[in-house]
């Protein structure tokens, strides 16, 4: 029965705590609210290295896509280029990226990790595993596998293509 067809209308007794019931019917709700504790979680994961999840992610992809051009990264992480630009900005004065020019494209650059930026992603690579395993400590490696499936599923709905196969 949809929780809408509760007595969830009724007024609140006075001193009984505000609920969320009607909302947890919807799994993009759930989504949400599982994701806010997954972000604040590798917030405080990733602070320790100097970075943030804008700033891990990009790393990530530019040591999976050596050269990539910065409108590229952009169109991998699904965020506006101008946001690419502070974060690629962010990462070159860390030196853990360097801008190469791309030969005969005056305004196009090639992403690439320096040794710096490699040695980085070793450590925090782990920490960010260690973070999914306490966090996920309660699933089961099936779980996890099905969760893996069903999120990639939902993200390839015709109504937002979000992951695309590399």
């Amino acid at each position: 029965m949809p929780l809408s067809k509760t007595n969830a209308t009724a007024p609140k007794a006075p001193g009984t705590p505000a609920s969320d019931t009607l909302l947890r019917q919807f799994v993009g709700y759930r989504v949400k609210r599982a994701n806010l504790l997954i972000q604040d979680d590798m917030a405080k994961t990733l602070e320790p290295f100097g970075l943030r999840t804008g700033t891990f992610s990009a790393l990530a992809v530019v040591i999976s896509s050596p050269g990539i051009s910065q409108s590229d990264l952009s169109d991998v992480l699904n965020i506006k280029r101008s946001g690419v630009v502070v974060v690629v900005d962010e990462l070159e004065r860390a030196e853990v990226l360097k801008r190469k020019p791309v030969k005969g494209d005056r305004r196009t650059n090639a992403l690439t990790v320096t040794a710096a930026g490699r040695r980085l992603w070793d450590k925090v690579e782990k920490a960010v595993q260690d973070h999914e395993a306490a966090l996920f400590s309660g699933l089961d490696p099936e779980e996890i596998a099905t969760l893996h499936d069903l999120l990639a599923r939902a993200t390839k709905s015709p109504k937002s293509d979000l992951e695309k196969e590399q």
